[in-house]
């Protein structure tokens, strides 16, 4: 299936696959701080600049750049490591398992909405925090890649492979669902994914469908708020649903928009009717302000950049770089597409910002990060160009 690994490493120049990565990716990023400059924009007084989105998201928007341009030419198989087990994606995950468990302490997790997902650092002025699930996610992906793609792993073992990764994933679940429940879908879905890029066989998977539908059941169905977002998605036009107003804000900005937009910086709706305006409903302030052809636009962005990342699984040297190159990008992709269908309002409210573009933090710099792992999977081809075929999961 692969070709014989090499030490050998393109450089940028000889690498198209990772310039379209790399300068796809800072498109995305230039964008993301203009429409969040504008997206802020209000007639209130600013307050001081540490405290300013528009400001804290430029700062980390140009240290994004700066993790995607220098982690890049870091060897993705170090990840792995050469051992039968890989000691430094364990390390890290451990680390994000236990900032998972930090948010429930007191006087170290900060609670927003009601809902502990943050830890504050620094003084309490700056407002700086960490959100610990999202490191999850990534050190998740990348020790089940390194895990199940080892040379002694048995990937068709359901007690010896399937069942301990399984409750890996589970346990991961568990620290995010009461607290949010679209990032542990999230995770839970591309922990499926990462088991099948390293073909572990399709029915293992699917005998976790009753316990998902059953999950399902008690965390959406039996929650008021939640189960108000789902049908706020039917009817964002209901009077009586309070979770509708988010939808149908958003509905109104997108088809206000037009075909060109009212110009940057010109959107109305975003002064105080669109809620989450820089982070979750970023896309529907940029459909206003860019129109139809704007959206287009960005949307071609995300689709090269899925393509690209394709490209990065297809062509890997290891079965390790071709699933850590397809499961990041159906991680980000994933969540593309998500914040992209709940401001159309064809899903329900998740909470997910548009990777690279809106307002973020921890966000940013994770997702800088692993965008950098996948354009080091390309600047490692396959030394056999003829087999440029993915391997298909069992």
């Amino acid at each position: 299936m692969f070709g014989r690994r090499s030490d050998a490493s393109l450089t940028l120049s000889e690498n198209p696959a990772g310039q379209g990565l790399i300068l796809t990716t800072l498109a995305m990023l230039g964008l993301g701080v203009v429409m969040v400059h504008s997206a802020v924009a209000s007639v209130a007084a600013p307050g001081p600049w540490y405290a300013r989105v528009d400001i804290r998201h430029t700062i980390f928007a140009a240290a994004a750049a700066v993790i995607l341009l220098t982690a890049c030419r870091i060897d993705y198989r170090r990840l792995a490591g050469r051992g039968r087990f890989p000691v430094l994606a364990g390390v890290a995950l451990a680390l994000s398992l236990a900032a998972g468990v930090l948010v429930f302490v007191p006087a170290i997790g900060h609670s927003v909405g009601g809902f502990y997902r943050w830890i504050r650092l620094g003084p309490r002025a700056y407002t700086i925090g960490f959100q610990p699930s999202e490191l999850m996610k990534l050190t998740l992906v990348v020790f089940l890649a390194a895990w199940l793609t080892r040379d002694t792993a048995d990937v068709r073992s359901f007690l010896r492979t399937f069942l301990p990764a399984i409750l890996l994933i589970g346990l991961c679940i568990g620290l995010l669902v009461t607290q949010d429940i679209s990032i542990g879908a999230i995770l839970g879905l591309t922990g499926g994914v990462t088991l099948l890029l390293a073909r572990v066989p399709l029915w293992h998977l699917l005998t976790l469908l009753p316990p998902a539908a059953g999950g399902f059941y008690y965390f959406v169905m039996c929650d008021p708020k939640r189960w108000q977002r789902i049908l706020a998605m039917v009817d964002p036009w209901s009077p009586d649903n309070p979770s509708a107003y988010q939808a149908r804000q958003s509905l109104l900005a997108v088809v206000t928009g037009g075909w060109t937009g009212k110009g940057i910086g010109n959107g109305m709706l975003k002064l105080g009717f669109v809620p989450e305006d820089s982070t979750d409903f970023i896309f529907s302030v940029f459909c206003e302000e860019w129109g139809f052809l704007g959206a287009v636009l960005l949307m071609g962005l995300v689709l090269l950049w899925i393509w690209q990342v394709r490209r990065a699984a297809v062509r890997a040297q290891d079965r390790f770089g071709a699933t850590l190159a397809g499961s990041l990008g159906f991680l980000i992709g994933l969540q593309a597409v998500l914040h992209v269908a709940v401001d159309l309002v064809a899903a329900p409210p998740t909470g997910m910002g548009l990777p690279f573009v809106s307002a973020g933090g921890t966000s940013l710099l994770l997702t800088a990060a692993a965008t950098a792992m996948i354009a080091s999977v390309t600047a490692r081809p396959r030394e056999d160009p003829a087999a440029d075929v993915a391997p298909a999961p069992a």
